[in-house]
């Protein structure tokens, strides 16, 4: 049961920032329009005001056993439906006062509360995301007007949304949580999509040789390869071919960086063959690492990790149209003592990771939070002899991110994932990858 809020005179204003990333990093915006259909599994802020107490914390470094967000707000300002769903409940009683709870896919519960009447739609009703369903009030067990937010997950209080929520800090309804909510969407893509050029729902593997071309070597879904390659194309000085799905139409798409600097953008079909390029961006060609084929920033959409020469990482957030969206987020330096990065979803989390492999051979896993990473993890040690490092995509058909690394000798390893940042023993996919500048 939630109890009664102890309100606090001060306010703080928000002070939330994301460092931009200015000069020669900076990509152009694609055009176009994202769409806003709910099913991209992000919630909305579903008031505005000031959080002055989130789950277990009353936001003065005091513990209350309260199970919600706290959001000040005026008397009759809107609240908004956080997600797309059903109404489950309208009701009332003496510690939530008027309250409403709306049932949303994926087993998660939305509650409403301390509403000045009961919610305007009765059980039954769909409703849909940034709908308004009610307006604040302090009706239950408070004294001031307010709206408690509250969010469960299969029958339990669901305490990671407190990661959504800075103590202290202003809101404004309608704008995007900051938090990835596990299957609460429909179309997080899938683990092969980012690597599937082919449209057969098996992860495939680009290669680019001396001159530049690349080819497309497609996927068995076993973990290996066809011998006979596709010929791609391209031929001129390229770095950083990267796979990706920029578009969000669960067909692999290739960036790569141009000797000029411009970073080009090929959107698959998926039959094997791509669009016509696109320049999205400029001032990639010196970078030390690129890499992408997952979600960093927690809103449904695939970004692009870019480390500068300097050894700074920034993602720059998809568009989900083919381009980048700003602000762009900078993780700070200390990334330039690593010989390979490569990203994906390797604990099953739908949020994106960080493999990588440092200047002593360890193998580090980096695991994903909300535009950044949790602390690493040693995941593995010895593993100098690469020459070339991919993955972060399902290559045996287990639904967790593997990877391929490549000897001088030009045997090709799969090393498959464990779903939990880690993977089990190597198996030899290939020997003749000696002549390839890199893999993809």
């Amino acid at each position: 049961m939630k109890r009664a809020s102890r309100w606090r005179l001060v306010r703080v204003s928000a002070v939330t920032a994301m460092v931009l990333v200015v000069g020669a990093l900076v990509p152009s915006l694609s055009g176009g329009a994202p769409a806003a259909a709910a099913t991209d599994g992000q919630m909305i802020f579903p008031a505005s005001g000031n959080i002055q107490s989130i789950v277990w914390d009353g936001c003065l470094g005091d513990y209350r056993p309260h199970e919600g967000i706290d959001i000040t707000g005026r008397g009759g300002d809107p609240i908004l439906a956080a997600y797309d769903g059903v109404i489950k409940t309208r009701t009332a009683n003496n510690g939530y006062g008027n309250y409403t709870d709306i049932e949303h896919p994926g087993g998660y519960v939305t509650r409403y509360a301390h509403m000045v009447a009961p919610g305007w739609y009765p059980p039954g009703t769909a409703v849909v995301r940034g709908q308004q369903i009610g307006v604040v009030g302090k009706t239950g067990a408070t004294t001031a007007n307010h709206l408690h937010f509250e969010v469960r997950l299969n029958g339990a209080v669901y305490t990671a949304i407190n990661g959504g929520f800075t103590c202290l800090s202003d809101v404004r309804r309608g704008d995007p949580i900051p938090l990835f909510f596990p299957g609460l969407g429909s179309d997080n893509g899938s683990v092969v999509a980012s690597a599937d050029y082919t449209g057969d729902d098996k992860a495939d593997l680009l290669t680019v040789a001396g001159n530049g071309d690349v080819q497309l070597r497609a996927g068995n879904g076993a973990g290996g390869f066809q011998k006979t390659a596709t010929y791609v194309g391209l031929g001129t000085v390229r770095r950083h071919f990267t796979h990706t799905d920029l578009n969000g139409d669960d067909k692999a798409d290739i960036i790569a960086a141009r000797s000029d600097g411009a970073l080009e953008y090929f959107a698959g079909v998926g039959n094997g063959g791509f669009q016509a390029v696109a320049v999205v961006g400029n001032g990639w060609y010196d970078m030390l690492h690129v890499t992408s084929g997952a979600d960093y920033t927690g809103d449904g959409k695939q970004d692009v990790i870019g480390v500068s020469a300097a050894g700074v990482m920034t993602i720059f957030r998809g568009s989900g149209w083919g381009g980048f969206a700003t602000p762009y987020v900078t993780l700070g330096g200390g990334w330039e003592g690593f010989h390979f990065l490569v990203g994906g979803d390797f604990d099953n989390d739908g949020r994106g990771d960080i493999i990588g492999i440092d200047d002593t051979g360890t193998l580090y896993f980096y695991p994903g939070g909300v535009n950044g990473f949790g602390t690493r993890r040693t995941a593995g040690a010895g593993w100098l002899e690469f020459t070339a490092l991919t993955g972060g995509v399902d290559y045996n058909g287990d639904e967790r991110a593997d990877l391929l690394g490549r000897t001088p000798a030009g045997e090709l390893f799969l090393y498959p994932g464990n779903g939990k940042g880690g993977f089990n023993a190597r198996t030899l996919v290939a020997a003749d990858a000696a002549d390839y500048l890199s893999i993809e």
